[in-house]
């Protein structure tokens, strides 16, 4: 299954159209379905995307093999090109930043993105949009890291007052092949069987075991960042000690994906 999820009906109106998608009323928040693709629009701002990526997520819970993408428009420096389509891979909120995995291969810019409250009319010098934390807090409670994706489409420079609802829906249909893309080359990077034998995702397994779920998911993301490298190379997890402490294990976790990412 592929979750779409927008923060504006403008945005998702070409995606219904492509995906051919039908409304469907089961959640208290905009949402359509259809075959093997979840839409939902969210409604601006961070605290709308969280509660409603929340809701969904808590109706139809995630399956391994499913991926999530947001997708939307942002405000950007003059330096991106209106219309430009950028992979996100940080997302800053004040002082927290989240990091989302690109484990995949594209011929995008990718770009940090700042979330911000209100619409931005000052120079940034980053990306701007006003939900992306949100569905990354979220999200990322039933989504590993590499199963979620960020696209977003320069439609201003800081001007939000010239965006217009069919300038809208212009920019995310003159992309739909671009997501259609990124939807494959997700899904594919993100299969763990695709890239590890039975004997491997068995070591993998025992060995998360030492570590809290969350560093676990790390530590996979890591692993699978370092197969798509180098194919060739073998697990480093063979023969690793592994220490008693909690602070030795956790700074044993640090070097180990310093390493696999390098």
């Amino acid at each position: 299954m592929i979750y779409l999820i927008t923060a504006l009906d403008a945005e998702a109106r070409a995606l219904c159209d492509h995906y051919r998608l039908k409304r469907n009323g089961v959640l208290p928040y905009t949402l359509y379905t259809g075959d093997g693709v979840l839409l939902l629009v969210t409604g601006m701002g961070k605290s709308n995307a969280a509660m409603a990526v929340s809701a969904l997520l808590g109706w139809r819970i995630p399956q391994p093999e499913d991926i999530l993408i947001n997708i939307g428009i942002c405000g950007a420096p003059s330096t991106y090109r209106v219309g430009e389509a950028l992979v996100i891979h940080q997302i800053i909120e004040g002082n927290r930043r989240y990091y989302p995995d690109i484990l995949y291969t594209h011929p995008l810019r990718e770009s940090p993105l700042l979330c911000i409250d209100t619409p931005q009319s000052d120079e940034a010098h980053y990306p701007v949009d006003m939900e992306s934390s949100g569905v990354f807090q979220a999200a990322s409670r039933f989504f590993k890291l590499h199963q979620m994706g960020y696209l977003k489409i320069v439609s201003d420079h800081f001007t939000p007052d010239t965006v217009t609802k069919e300038g809208v829906i212009h920019l995310i249909r003159s992309h739909l092949s671009t997501l259609d893309t990124l939807c494959r080359n997700l899904s594919a990077a993100h299969t763990v069987n695709s890239l590890f034998t039975h004997d491997e995702k068995g070591e993998i397994e025992a060995f998360k075991t030492h570590f809290t779920k969350s560093q676990g998911n790390l530590l996979e993301d890591a692993l699978c960042y370092a197969r798509l490298k180098n194919p060739s190379h073998a697990l480093p997890l063979t023969n690793t000690p592994i220490p008693d402490s909690k602070r030795e294990r956790s700074a044993l976790l640090e070097d180990l994906i310093t390493t696999l990412t390098a």
